[in-house]
């Protein structure tokens, strides 16, 4: 079995049983702990699982990472002061990167118009902000896209980063 087809069968079985366990893993899938062990970094990396000692939970049973539309609204304030505080930052007909979030997308929206700017994203709310601006030359990463937090994320995405 190649190693995305055993990502996959990880992933399903972590959802169905709420749980993984490396033991039991490397039992089922003829692989070494170790191999099993990789996979859960790997996953763990596009986000989907998250590790705990002797093996795995998908992320979306732990409930700690809310959706987009759940983050909009919470702390509207701040997110607001935040991101008019990073405008003062941004450098003048330069680059920047924009992380995915709720605090970006505010950022994105108060980018101003009368500079030139390179923009740099995963997230897809950012780039949907972004594309029809005339002074922006906007990149958008691919990758896996989350649906949690409409973000690429995975090997592609990092090593686009990297690039």
């Amino acid at each position: 079995m190649y190693a995305p087809e055993r990502h996959q069968q990880i992933l399903d079985t972590a959802r169905v049983h709420g749980r993984v366990d490396v033991a039991g893993l490397a039992r089922d899938l003829a692989v070494t702990p170790e191999t099993v062990r990789r996979d859960l970094t790997a996953l763990e990396r596009r986000g989907v699982l998250r590790r705990v000692h002797g093996g795995a939970i998908p992320v979306e049973r732990l409930g700690i990472e809310p959706g987009v539309s759940d983050r909009e609204s919470h702390s509207a304030g701040q997110k607001e002061r935040i991101a008019r505080a990073a405008l003062d930052e941004l450098p003048d007909g330069g680059s920047i990167i924009l992380d995915a979030g709720t605090t970006t997308v505010r950022l994105a929206e108060m980018l101003p118009h009368d500079r030139e700017l390179t923009v740099v994203t995963h997230s897809i709310p950012v780039a949907g902000i972004l594309i029809s601006r005339p002074n922006i030359t906007l990149h958008l990463l691919g990758g896996i896209v989350r649906g949690r937090t409409l973000a690429a994320v995975g090997d592609w995405t990092r090593a686009q980063i990297a690039d």
